[in-house]
């Protein structure tokens, strides 16, 4: 990002948007600790910005190809670090 240039943030239904994903499935993503949002409104919505879409593209990917939320977690969340992802032999293929 260019200095000067403001971040864009979008609530849920952006990110829902973006993404192609359900609203039950963010939820489900963000109630497992998998996506954290970048901020919240005055009002309380949650704000995201690009970085949650990849996110929520990359697990919803791996998540069709047969990873559980647990393993997704134990790879990216809680930094069980390079051997975890090397073991997980994580698909080449599509965005």
């Amino acid at each position: 990002m260019a200095e000067g240039e403001e971040k864009e943030y979008m609530k849920t239904a952006g990110l829902v948007e973006k993404t192609g994903l359900t609203r039950q499935i963010i939820y489900e993503y963000i109630n497992f600790g998998l996506i954290k949002e970048a901020k919240r409104t005055d009002a309380g919505h949650r704000l995201f910005d690009e970085h949650a879409v990849t996110e929520a593209k990359l697990i919803h990917k791996l998540s069709e190809t047969g990873y559980t939320l647990r393993a997704i977690r134990d790879i990216f969340v809680e930094g069980q670090g390079r051997k975890k992802a090397d073991e997980a032999r994580i698909p080449e293929g599509d965005s």
